[in-house]
């Protein structure tokens, strides 16, 4: 299975891009608004089937969402 790591920051500007409300998100993928606010903050991340339900219901592709290798060095410097 492929690990996804969602950009909480970028799903939130492609969101409201979208003029989606967390909530018109949250039911147009099948979703709770708190699991919508939750990958935005950054505190989860979603299972393969809920990001494939986010991206159809932005109609985004995965470099809208995904985080870069260069966010995921910096992250990964910032825990060592």
């Amino acid at each position: 299975m492929i690990s996804i790591k969602v950009d909480g920051a970028k799903l939130r500007r492609l969101r409201e891009s979208r003029g989606l409300s967390v909530v018109a998100l949250a039911a147009a993928a099948g979703l709770s608004k708190w699991a919508i606010y939750g990958i935005e903050q950054g505190r989860h991340q979603p299972s393969p089937t809920v990001y494939a339900r986010m991206k159809q219901a932005l109609a985004a592709v995965d470099a809208d969402l995904e985080v870069t290798p260069e966010q995921a060095e910096t992250t990964a410097e910032e825990v060592a």
